[in-house]
């Protein structure tokens, strides 16, 4: 006979932290503890994290750039979209495969994906990514000190979303014209 693993509940201070105990909450995924006090969890529609300094962070996948697991120190380091600051969640208790669950989803939200060669410099990325309700969403990341506004970068950044958006259409991934950029 083979045994299953026990189902782990999460403790009800941490489900009302982290926003799960209300009705309509979607499901969740996994969870766990993170050192000096906190929790993060995934759910089929976001993370969320209560930090160890009491910050409650709910962002969807579409808004997590990346997120890397260091197993040694036990540190999963969540990057954001629009933004530069990171979030680092040191894992005490990995009792639901989170980092695992999280790295899953964020690669699930993804469409399709480019990289897109900057003038004088790294590359930008440039992808269509689902948001919770299922639509398509354009996103560029742009290199530390490359300005979206500028002519140059503009120019190259709409072609390379344009093309995502011709290929989403001939895929059948696109239910309609993409949005202006």
């Amino acid at each position: 006979m083979i045994k299953l693993p026990q189902r782990v509940t999460m403790p009800a201070e941490i489900e009302q932290a982290l926003g799960l105990d209300r009705p309509g909450t979607p499901r969740l995924l996994a969870w766990s503890i993170l050192v000096g006090g906190g929790a993060a969890a995934a759910t089929v529609r976001d993370l969320r994290i209560v930090t160890p300094r009491g910050e409650t962070i709910v962002r969807s996948w579409d808004a997590v750039d990346q997120a890397v697991w260091d197993q040694d120190s036990q540190m999963l380091l969540v990057s954001w979209v629009g933004t530069r600051k990171n979030t680092p969640l040191e894992i005490q208790d990995d009792i639901g495969r989170l980092p695992e669950v999280v790295r899953e989803r964020v690669q699930s939200s993804v469409v399709l994906a480019a990289t897109v060669p900057m003038p004088r410099g790294k590359p930008a990325r440039v992808a269509l990514r689902r948001d919770p309700e299922g639509r398509l969403l354009a996103q560029s990341l742009l290199p530390p000190g490359v300005k979206a506004d500028a002519p140059e970068v503009k120019s190259v950044i709409d072609g390379a979303l344009a093309d995502l958006w011709a290929e989403a259409g001939e895929q059948g991934l696109n239910a309609g014209a993409p949005p202006a950029l």
